[in-house]
């Protein structure tokens, strides 16, 4: 056989078991996921009934939080690329 295509093969092969790999790993993280996701909803419904904190505050505190991640990443992106201008002017 000729051995670019024997090279070809065995790249296809490694390429699937790198896909199947990333594919159990992924479902891992789902499963993980779903059981974390199920412990922040038992933990909002639990503080809800002890009346320490209502359930509409518990979303509005994840949505704040959501929200200054999503600033405090844009905020990165944006003294990334002013540094990189920074750094060009200087040289």
């Amino acid at each position: 056989m000729n051995p670019k295509l024997d090279s070809l093969e065995r790249t296809v092969l490694e390429l699937g078991s790198e896909l199947f790999r990333v594919k159990h790993r992924m479902d891992e993280v789902d499963r993980s996921n779903g059981r974390f996701k199920q412990a922040l909803i038992s933990l909002k419904k639990l503080l809800d009934e002890k009346g320490i904190v209502s359930a509409d505050d518990f979303e509005e505190i994840v949505a704040l939080d959501s929200l200054l991640e999503s600033q405090s990443s844009h905020n990165s992106e944006l003294l990334s690329v002013l540094s990189d201008d920074l750094k060009k002017v200087v040289n």
